[in-house]
C-alpha cells in the first residue's frame, strides 16, 4: 500500500475553491513559516549582535564616568603635588653634607641635663642609604620624671638639624620613668640644584613646645603630684644624719588627711596603712631624702634628692595633695 503523493500544484489549484476559513488557515501557516525562516536566518544573529553592542555601550559609559571623575580631580591633584614639591624644597636645605653624629650626641647630653634626666645609654646604629639622603639611627635611653621626658622629646624635635623620633617605650623604673627611643638624623647624599636654590630660603616650621601645666603624671597616683620644674643641682644628703622610720616607706604610700595647728606651728597629718603621723616643716619623708618645706591646708610641699649617677645630686620639688574623701 502506497501513500498518495502531495502535489502542490494541485493543492494551489484547488485552494482557490476552498472556503474562507481554509484559505485563512493556509495563509496563517504560510506566514508563520516565513517568520520562522526569517528569525532563524536574519533576526536571531542580529539580535545577538544587538545584545553585545548594548553590553559594550554600558562598559563604555562606566569607563567614561570613571575618566570624568579623574579629570575633575586633576586640578586638585596638581595643587597637592605643587604643595608637596614646595614642602620638599623647604626640607632639603635642612640636610647638610657633613657628619651629624658628634653634634647630635652633644645635643642629647645638653637637653638631658637641662631637663634633669639621667642618660642610661646612647648606641649609634648603622647608617641607612636612601635615594636622596642617608639616615643615621641612634638608640637612646634616659631616666627621669614623666613631664621632663616629654619636654626632652619636644626639644629633640625642635633641634636645628633635621631629627625625628621613633619607637618610644616608657617603663616605670622605681620612682622614675625610663624612656627608650630611636632618634634619626639625616644628611644629603648628593647635592642638587633644587637643594642649592632652596638653601637660600629655608622653610620655617612652627615650634611645638610641651607644656605640663594642668597635666598629671600617668605614672603617679592622683594624690601625689609632681611640679614640672627641671631638677636643680644641690648638695648631697648628710651621711651622718640618722634616717627616720618614715624614710623607709615609698612616698606614694602616704596620704594627707588634714592639718593640725598648735599655736603658731602647723603640722601635716599623713596616714600610711592605718597609722596617722604628724610632720612639721623640716621633717623627712620617703626614701629619696624628701624634706617638708611648706604645709598648707590643701597640700604640703617637699623637696627630694636624686643622684644623677655622675657624682652629683639633683633636687626636685614634690607635692602631696589633701585627700578630701578621708
Amino acid at each position: 500500500m502506497s501513500l498518495p503523493r502531495l502535489e502542490f500544484s494541485a493543492l494551489s489549484h484547488h485552494a482557490a475553491k476552498w472556503p474562507l476559513p481554509g484559505k485563512l488557515l493556509l495563509g496563517c501557516a504560510l506566514g508563520g513559516l516565513v517568520l520562522a525562516m526569517g528569525e532563524l536566518i536574519q533576526l536571531g544573529p542580529a539580535r545577538e549582535q544587538l545584545h553585545k553592542a548594548q553590553a559594550h555601550e554600558v562598559a563604555l559609559q562606566r569607563q567614561l564616568a570613571e575618566k570624568a571623575a579623574l579629570a575633575s580631580e586633576l586640578e586638585e591633584r596638581s595643587r597637592q603635588l605643587q604643595l608637596k614639591q614646595a614642602q620638599v624644597e623647604g626640607l632639603l636645605p635642612l640636610l647638610t653634607d657633613g657628619p651629624q653624629m658628634p653634634g647630635l650626641l652633644e645635643d642629647i647630653a645638653r637637653l638631658a641635663l637641662a631637663n634633669g634626666l639621667v642618660i642610661e645609654s646612647v648606641v649609634p646604629q648603622d647608617e641607612q642609604l636612601r635615594p636622596l639622603y642617608a639616615e643615621q639611627p641612634v638608640q637612646v635611653g634616659v631616666t627621669g620624671a614623666y613631664h621632663d621626658l616629654a619636654s626632652f622629646v619636644s626639644a629633640l624635635a625642635d633641634l636645628s638639624r633635621f631629627t625625628t623620633v621613633h619607637e618610644m617605650r616608657l617603663q616605670a623604673d622605681g620612682r622614675l620613668v625610663r624612656l627608650d627611643l630611636q632618634a634619626r638624623i639625616y644628611r644629603r647624599v648628593q647635592p642638587s640644584p633644587v637643594m642649592d636654590d632652596a638653601a637660600s630660603s629655608p622653610m620655617r616650621h612652627s615650634r611645638v613646645v610641651y607644656h605640663a601645666a594642668g597635666l598629671r603624671d600617668p605614672f603617679r597616683p592622683l594624690n601625689l603630684q609632681i611640679e614640672h620644674v627641671a631638677m636643680q643641682r644641690a648638695p648631697g644628703p648628710d651621711p651622718a644624719r640618722p634616717r627616720g622610720p618614715l624614710e623607709g616607706l615609698a612616698l606614694d604610700r602616704f596620704e594627707m588627711v588634714g592639718t593640725l595647728s598648735r599655736g603658731a606651728q602647723t603640722f601635716a597629718l599623713l596616714r600610711v596603712a592605718s597609722t596617722v603621723h604628724r610632720l612639721a616643716i623640716g621633717d623627712y619623708l620617703g626614701p629619696d631624702y624628701g624634706r617638708v618645706t611648706a604645709i598648707h591646708d590643701s597640700h604640703i610641699e617637699l623637696v627630694e634628692l636624686f643622684p644623677d649617677k655622675q657624682g652629683a645630686w639633683l633636687e626636685r620639688p614634690r607635692t602631696l595633695v589633701l585627700n578630701v574623701n578621708s
